[in-house]
């Protein structure tokens, strides 16, 4: 995966946000860059844990792993949560939200996984958007 700075303006892959709508990029995270840490808000957490399950977007054929490190030097791969009964392999979908100034917030969904594992915390407006659970259309 490739680095991009929290709300920088998202472009991949071509076509996939509709002409008119601003998108920028949360979470795409990679090794040797620095990025904000902090707990982030357990009801957030559940939140986006459902929407990885509920609403992937942007699916992909198989999965990118966490570049990040691991303790002990695991590699979880695929990285996979649990949501209720369910096993959700991350690294292959997008979590496209609204944020209320209308732009599109698009982040991998190893986002959550980052915020578990790896302690990033994503801005505000992500975190609000999530837990309103304001999810972006899908391309038609």
């Amino acid at each position: 995966m490739t680095h991009y700075a929290d709300l920088s303006p998202y472009a991949y892959p071509a076509g996939s946000v509709p002409e008119g709508v601003e998108a920028v990029t949360i979470g795409w995270l990679e090794p040797g860059q620095e990025f904000p840490r902090g707990a982030a808000p357990e009801e957030f957490v559940r939140s986006l844990a459902l929407l990885c399950r509920d609403d992937p977007q942007m699916m992909m054929r198989g999965w990118h792993r966490c570049g990040l490190p691991h303790p002990g030097g695991e590699d979880p791969y695929p990285v996979v949560i649990h949501v209720g009964q369910d096993r959700v392999s991350l690294g292959d979908a997008e979590v496209r939200v609204v944020g209320r100034d209308g732009r599109w917030l698009v982040a991998p969904n190893l986002v959550h996984h980052y915020i578990t594992a790896h302690s990033y915390l994503p801005p505000e407006e992500f975190i609000e958007a999530v837990m309103a659970r304001r999810t972006a259309a899908p391309r038609a």
